[in-house]
């Protein structure tokens, strides 16, 4: 059921102060005039000062004879009622009316137009909204930005604001020139579409079943959760009716969880658990926030990823590759646990190498490795790994007092050779960068065989290694046989990438996106990062 959406506005704080103006005098916002505007109401502003200052500088140089940008004759102009229905629609675009003045625009507009501070309080309000406005649709909003700053490493692009608007203003069209300041990204584009959807065709004043959290339900259960779990499965649409109120957990329930559990990247065993339980129990509203919140993070990527690229989508479990606008490879990846997460950053790949030495990194080797020697000083030598002091010696491990050393002291480096054992499997590619993450192959090649695969220390596994070196190695004269024979080998072979092969990896965390079949996908927020940007969204939404 359509239901008209309502954000709240957030009213100015204060009432802007305006300069005076002398009756019987043209009411136009001069360079002194805007300052002064600008420095006594810069809390209630949100572009930058300084932009809102430069903007009408610029624009009174190129059109002495206008007195105002958005205003002729007491009223607003044309242009101006395109960038206002901008404005109140912008929640569509997962922005909020509420921080582009609107509700004081409206109270403006219904006021005494003829009153001259009321003309200038309301041009300076539009030039201000519609900066913040097109830097915010561009490249991001400021306070969301700063909730990710740590963990989002992509390099950001420059965006000039005003530049931005004076273009706008030129075209004769105006919506086509503000959407060339959107991202085009395809699933950038699609999930706004998904977030139109949600907001026109849901009421969200309906209830919601919330499945109780803690402990298991699975096939035959009976009880109260049961049925909630039941109407909660028929609200979200993979259960038939008939089920309402239902009190037993039969195997039409399984499948339905199973089907929920496979749309939502969880594990499909048809155990409701608490993550199942948690993703059952978001509601529309939060479906909202986190649409938003995904949005915004592709508002943070760069605009032109390059002709030629690899993304690999953390949340997703998957890398692929794309060249000339279609996508080329895909497969399935590992990432980094939780608590030794895989960053969201940028890098050009560079080189492959076949049979790899795995250099264990001094994290690894005390918090992992050097407990294992404690307990079996050999154990570690099973596994290839070899011991090395800071002269390059190799060390016999059964001759070191390992309870000497703890994560502070611990002298030695490790070393992994080549071959079955290695945790790198038979294939690195390298992109180097400070973070030391890279591609790899892997000898745990079951654990592909999971939905949810937060197993590694940080790098990316990738399940079909050998097609990757293939992809990158064709056009170097490298036959399929002379790479399988490079990947079965047991020295390593370092092969550098032409310069057209090497372009840019993008490991990027998004946790909605849109599936080739068209629906939206919501993934679990495997690194918990979406809470913190949805809290602040939800404060910002208001009432729907």
């Amino acid at each position: 059921m359509k239901k008209t959406i309502l954000f709240c506005v957030l009213a100015l704080t204060s009432p802007i102060v305006l300069a005076n103006s002398n009756v019987g005098q043209e009411p136009v916002l001069s360079q002194s005039v805007v300052k002064s505007l600008t420095q006594q109401n810069k809390a209630q502003l949100r572009a930058n000062k300084g932009n809102v200052e430069q903007f009408y500088q610029s624009f009174y140089a190129a059109h002495p004879d206008v007195s105002f940008v958005w205003l002729d004759q007491g009223k607003m102009t044309p242009r101006a009622e395109k960038a206002l229905e901008m404005l109140r629609a912008s929640h569509h675009k997962g922005l909020f009316p509420a921080r582009y003045h609107v509700a004081a625009i409206d109270a403006l507009l219904a006021s005494d137009l003829t009153d001259a501070n009321n003309q200038q309080t309301l041009d300076l309000l539009m030039t201000d909204a519609m900066l913040s406005y097109l830097r915010d649709i561009s490249v991001g909003q400021p306070e969301l930005i700063a909730i990710e700053t740590k963990n989002w490493l992509l390099p950001r692009d420059p965006f000039d604001a005003v530049a931005a608007l004076k273009l706008v203003l030129a075209s004769d069209d105006m919506a086509s020139e503000v959407a060339l300041f959107e991202p085009n990204h395809t699933q950038y584009q699609q999930l706004v579409k998904s977030l139109g959807q949600l907001l026109d065709n849901t009421d969200f004043s309906a209830p919601e079943t919330q499945v109780k959290v803690g402990g298991k339900l699975s096939l035959n259960d009976s009880g109260a959760n049961v049925v909630a779990l039941n109407n909660r499965l028929i609200e979200l649409g993979f259960l038939a009716e008939n089920h309402h109120d239902q009190k037993t957990f039969d195997a039409k329930t399984k499948a339905a969880v199973q089907a929920f559990q496979r749309a939502h990247l969880l594990e499909p065993d048809g155990v409701v658990g608490r993550r199942t339980q948690l993703e059952l129990n978001k509601t529309n509203r939060d479906r909202v926030t986190q649409l938003m919140t995904n949005i915004e993070r592709w508002r943070w990527m760069p605009k032109d990823l390059g002709q030629h690229y690899l993304v690999v989508d953390i949340p997703s479990f998957e890398y692929y590759v794309v060249k000339d606008g279609q996508e080329t490879v895909r497969a399935k990846t590992i990432v980094g646990k939780a608590q030794r997460s895989t960053p969201v950053f940028m890098a050009p790949m560079n080189h492959i190498v076949f049979a790899p030495y795995w250099h264990v990194p001094r994290s690894m080797a005390v918090k992992d490795q050097l407990p294992k020697l404690k307990q079996d000083p050999e154990r570690l030598a099973r596994s290839k790994i070899r011991i090395y002091d800071k002269a390059g010696n190799e060390i016999d491990p059964t001759m070191v007092d390992w309870s000497q050393y703890n994560t502070s002291n611990f002298p030695y480096q490790l070393r992994q050779d080549p071959g079955n054992y290695n945790a790198l499997g038979k294939v690195k590619f390298m992109f180097p960068n400070k973070h030391a993450i890279y591609l790899h192959d892997t000898p745990q090649k079951s654990l592909f065989g999971k939905t949810e695969r937060t197993f590694s220390s940080g790098c990316i596994r990738i399940e079909n290694p050998v097609e990757l070196a293939e992809y990158f190695l064709k056009d170097q004269d490298w036959k399929v046989d002379q790479v399988k024979k490079a990947y079965d080998g047991d020295k390593e072979r370092t092969v550098r990438l032409k310069e057209d092969m090497r372009f840019p990896v993008y490991t990027i965390y998004m946790t909605a996106a849109v599936n080739p079949d068209g629906q939206t996908v919501y993934r679990s927020d495997i690194y918990d990062r979406d809470p913190a940007m949805q809290k602040a969204i939800d404060k910002l939404i208001g009432n729907l």
